[in-house]
């Protein structure tokens, strides 16, 4: 019992480590950023909070379970945005915990087995996903328990059924943990092959693997949640589960399939082998990386250790392999077991160095006969155990790993606590506030959209607009009312896209700060002056901005384009702001597209500031000689307090 208290007391100590590391960073609020480890993670937010159904496979288990804990976390209080992200570092730690019961299962060494494992969790693929709504935490978990499972090194009752039973669950919910296969059935063949042990009969063989087999399809079971959860009309549910096309899309992942396959070309193998490694050597350094290494291919040498090297270096290597030659995309699932057996590698390292005779004590006592006799201490034994290497070794063994910490630390927190406080999100939820009351605004499917469809669908926020993506019905849309876009939407998705899907021309103007119009007629006016001219204009302030709107109109289609001036003069008729564009609605109509007669409703947007009272603006071009000329000027006093 006091090993077991101490080594206790040791594991919580490098959990409470990472814990501070974790909740220094941990989302939350909605997520908008696009880096590739975020871009589901706006989509988990909502479904964890709505029984929804994550993209393709769908993820049924972790959408269950997460659901579940959502429903606790929310019932103590925990916010609505955060407790995806916790549900993530339940998963973690708990992930975490096996590691450190394993490794001090196979080392008897917990400062050790918590120094391993802090590293391991400050790498920045574990870290990251430790603190934002994503799967990847509770594969790891499932990848834990099956390697503890199969490396444990006491008999287990049963320990190839339950490793089919937690494996079924794991491949079920990912199939990436199918690349630890190799080494689970490396690590428990003699238990699976021992044929029966009074007729020497391979039945009992193929009895083991057919039961095994069987176990395993349960993991399917939690996929009828996703047709049950579409035929109920649950708010958020990706593709078409309900039907059987749509499930089998489902459960296949058929959209990844674009990045199954070997690389086309040399140059293609290369590229994706470079990004691969970028990954790992961000994750572990070029030394950890190989340290790691050498500790798994030093422990082959030991009997006691070569199990569970080979078991390691197949659980990795597999993964590399695949990820190289198969997987052209970066894939967190296939990057964690590699990580993983680095760590296991560094373990094996770190008990070499602890624990290997000492080459250079060697002396002889003489024995009762008289003859000379080598002792334990010249063996370089203790009680039978290989002696310690010094006191020495061992606390620069401490130094070595706190040295490596602390610059996992600075690389990797500043870096997820970006990523993590990113305010896209909360800026795209305030931009589409901006809309006017029953407008429908398309965002493309990605981290915008989802934090706008978290406000939406679970804050209760932006109740008075409909929000769709990419994909809707537009023409219908526009027969019963207004179609806006953020203005950043036309550099992906084009006038010429949006005329494609309307089948029809497009005539952009303003109708909110940032949000673009999209009717399908124009608006016109009459008796309208030669030339461009304006027919209204007006400025309002906001707390931190100044929004001038202008109704431009023109009597004929212009003849060329001009750009836009819009400057913000302090009392002495100096520019202190300004918010140009190249051409009116945020650059998106040159005049060249404008028809007869047409009015193009736009607005500008510059920062306030003090002592501004005047606004001029107008039209201007280049001339080849680089001088700019003003073909429209008018001046408009700001009219609100700018102090």
């Amino acid at each position: 019992m006091p090993n077991l208290s101490r080594t206790q007391l040791i594991g919580g100590t490098a959990l409470a480590v990472l814990l501070v590391a974790y909740l220094s960073t941990l989302q939350t609020i909605p997520n908008g950023a696009e880096h590739y480890y975020m871009i589901d993670v706006g989509e988990t937010q909502i479904v964890l909070n709505t029984w929804g159904t994550l993209h393709a496979t769908g993820y049924p288990l972790y959408v269950m379970t997460g659901n579940l804990l959502v429903i606790l976390l929310r019932g103590l209080g925990i916010p609505a945005v955060t407790a995806p992200a916790l549900v993530s570092l339940l998963w973690g730690l708990a992930a975490l915990v096996l590691f450190y019961v394993l490794a001090n299962h196979l080392t008897r060494r917990p400062w050790l087995s918590a120094g391993i494992v802090v590293l391991l969790g400050l790498t920045r693929t574990v870290w990251i996903h430790q603190d934002i709504a994503e799967i990847y935490t509770f594969g790891l978990f499932l990848l834990a328990l099956l390697l503890a499972l199969a490396l444990w090194k006491r008999p287990v009752h049963g320990r190839i059924y339950w490793l089919a039973l937690v494996g079924g669950i794991g491949v079920f919910h990912h199939r990436a943990l199918l690349m630890a296969a190799p080494a689970l059935l490396f690590a428990v063949w003699p238990e699976l092959a021992a044929r029966d042990s009074v007729t020497k009969s391979w039945l009992a063989v193929v009895r083991r693997i057919v039961i095994s087999l069987l176990i395993g399809l349960l993991g399917f079971l939690p996929y009828l949640y996703l047709p049950l959860r579409a035929t109920a009309g649950a708010k958020w549910v990706y593709g078409q589960p309900g039907t059987w096309a749509g499930f089998w899309d489902q459960f296949m992942g058929r959209e990844a399939e674009r990045f199954i396959g070997a690389p086309d070309s040399l140059a293609g193998l290369v590229a994706n082998l470079n990004t691969v490694n970028t990954v790992l050597l961000t994750d572990l350094t070029l030394p950890g990386l190989l340290l790691g290494i050498l500790g798994l291919l030093l422990a082959l040498w030991n009997p006691s250790r070569r199990r569970m090297a080979v078991a390691f270096l197949l659980n990795g290597g597999v993964a590399y392999a695949f990820h190289v030659l198969l997987y052209t995309d970066i894939m967190s699932a296939l990057i964690l077991p590699v990580l993983v057996s680095v760590a296991f590698g560094w373990l094996f390292l770190g008990e070499i160095v602890l624990t290997s005779p000492l080459p250079n004590l060697r002396f002889s006592r003489p024995s009762p006969n008289g003859e000379g006799k080598t002792n334990a201490a010249s063996r370089g034994e203790v009680g039978g155990r290989a002696e310690a290497r010094p006191y020495t070794l061992s606390v620069s063994l401490i130094l070595v790993a706190l040295l490596f910490g602390a610059a996992l630390w600075g690389q990797n927190q500043p870096f997820i606590h970006d990523l993590t406080t990113n305010p896209t999100g909360l800026d795209t939820i305030a931009l589409v506030g901006n809309a006017p009351p029953g407008a429908t605004v398309m965002l493309a499917w990605g981290p915008r959209y989802f934090a706008a469809s978290f406000a939406h669908d679970v804050a209760g926020e932006l109740s008075n607009i409909h929000l769709v993506d990419h994909r809707a019905d537009f023409p219908a849309i526009l027969q019963t009312g207004i179609l806006l876009t953020p203005e950043y939407t036309f550099y992906n998705q084009p006038v010429s896209w949006w005329e494609a899907k309307l089948g029809t021309p497009v005539y952009l103007h303003t109708a909110a700060p940032d949000l673009v119009q999209i009717p399908t007629q124009p608006e016109t006016a009459t008796d309208l002056p030669d030339g461009i001219s304006v027919l209204d204009e007006s400025v309002t302030c906001t707390e931190s901005r100044i929004i001038l709107r202008v109704a431009w109109a023109t009597k004929d289609r212009p003849a060329q384009d001009w750009s836009v001036f819009v400057h913000l003069l302090d009392s002495s008729g100096n520019v202190i702001a300004q918010g140009d564009q190249s051409a009116p609605v945020y650059g998106w109509r040159p005049l060249a597209t404008w028809i007869a007669g047409e009015v193009v409703r736009d607005m500008y947007i510059i920062p306030r500031a003090a002592g501004s009272p005047l606004l001029r603006y107008g039209l201007y071009h280049q001339l080849p000689s680089g001088e700019f000329v003003n073909e429209i000027e008018r001046e408009l006093a700001v009219g609100c307090n700018v102090s």
